[in-house]
């Protein structure tokens, strides 16, 4: 199977060659951009918190919608099958409408450091959330005006919840 992994404003090529899964951990023979690569996943607390080692290296990751957290730093992630990224880009998509920005985790929102109408640049913080006891800046992962944002300082919110939205 392969895909195409946008990672801010790095794209890589992802072919997972083989699976194996059991009690709790997988593991994955893969390639990333033709490198072979041996992961292995294990689920640590519940199925957003999981341990990730790649190549005998081990990282803490908490995944949110749209949103990964690894060894505490924030990154905003979109997975496409190859096909489907192709097809997209033939019919000329690839050219967002709208980009949202949830939570990655539940959590309480600390700052928000835009207001609706700006234009923000990719990479830009947006918003500081607090969860885990760690404060996290969350950033623009686009070019933007910002149009919406439907939460305010000091709010709880759950993990999912739409926190900006960049037209």
């Amino acid at each position: 199977m392969a895909y195409i992994v946008t990672i801010g404003e790095k794209t890589f090529k992802v072919d997972i060659k083989d699976i194996n899964t059991k009690s709790g951990e997988s593991s994955f023979h893969l390639t990333l951009d033709g490198k072979p690569l041996e992961a292995t996943v294990v689920e640590v607390n519940n199925p957003s918190h999981l341990s990730l080692i790649v190549n005998n290296r081990s990282y803490e990751v908490v995944k949110g919608e749209g949103v990964v957290a690894i060894d505490g730093e924030l990154y905003y992630v979109k997975v496409e099958d190859e096909i489907a990224s192709r097809f997209a880009k033939t019919r000329g998509g690839g050219a967002e409408e709208k980009t949202e920005i949830t939570a990655p985790m539940p959590g309480f929102v600390v700052a928000v450091e835009t207001k609706v109408g700006e234009r923000v640049v990719a990479g830009e913080g947006v918003i500081i959330l607090e969860a885990m006891k760690m404060q996290n800046e969350l950033k623009a992962p686009r070019d933007g005006i910002v149009k919406k944002i439907p939460i305010k300082e000091g709010m709880t919110v759950n993990g999912g919840d739409t926190l900006l939205t960049l037209e």
